[in-house]
């Protein structure tokens, strides 16, 4: 499945967003005020703690919307792979839920990669919160593997780059139906229980890997979804 958006769609999406993150900013701002007056009673300060929680959901949707267009001005280059995913562990840690183990396999020789790190990174992110959301039901694991030097995801290989890394985040959960499969690029779609659940995950990894001329696969049986991202490494790799 393919997601397009025109230069009109990319500059109504990104000033959606700019004009939208200046009201939450309010929205934060005076929320963050109110919560600080010790003379309001207990159930007023609950009821704003739960408009500040669905203030912050409503600038996660601008942002992961907004990272939907193409950026405005890429920056790439060259980045050592293994050192991004080092130093993003922690994060990721933070997506599990109490009862979910996190595994990285994270070779030393991966090649460096020709890439806007901070799309990649998001893409990282996106894969393995949506693994761990997966899991977050009866507890389980979550893998994490990194190769390099793997074959060319699409069929010209004529021009393609000779080495390609993937980024594979494998959960236990409870898989992805065939129906469901047909669904899940679509912007918007969800079927997390969570309640602020965007469904704009694997939408975000979608675009990055167009953006990059990579490719997003998915294998999935009861019990285990593997979600693959490849990506060209650079050249002088």
């Amino acid at each position: 499945m393919q997601i397009e958006t025109s230069d009109f769609q990319d500059q109504l999406v990104r000033g959606l967003s700019h004009r939208m993150n200046n009201i939450l900013t309010l929205f934060h701002g005076y929320l963050g005020l109110l919560l600080d007056n010790k003379e309001l009673d207990r159930s007023t300060l609950d009821g704003l703690a739960k408009i500040k929680d669905g203030a912050r959901a409503a600038t996660d949707l601008m942002d992961r919307t907004h990272s939907l267009v193409r950026p405005t001005a890429a920056v790439w280059r060259d980045v050592d792979l293994a050192m991004y995913i080092g130093l993003m562990r922690p994060g990721f840690q933070n997506f599990c839920g109490p009862r979910t183990t996190l595994e990285c396999d994270l070779p030393d020789d991966l090649p460096r990669l020709r890439c806007d790190i901070s799309r990649v990174k998001t893409a990282f992110a996106e894969l393995v919160k949506n693994a761990c959301e997966s899991t977050f039901a009866d507890g389980g694991n979550v893998r994490i593997a990194v190769r390099g030097d793997v074959p060319p995801p699409h069929a010209s290989a004529a021009s393609q780059p000779r080495k390609w890394v993937c980024f594979s985040v494998t959960d236990d959960g409870p898989g992805v139906s065939e129906e469901m499969s047909e669904k899940i690029l679509v912007p918007f779609y969800t079927t997390k229980r969570k309640q602020n659940a965007a469904g704009l995950g694997l939408t975000v990894v979608t675009g990055v890997a167009k953006q990059h001329d990579g490719a997003l696969r998915m294998a999935s049986r009861p019990g285990e979804t593997t979600f693959t991202l490849l990506l060209p490494a650079s050249a002088d790799s």
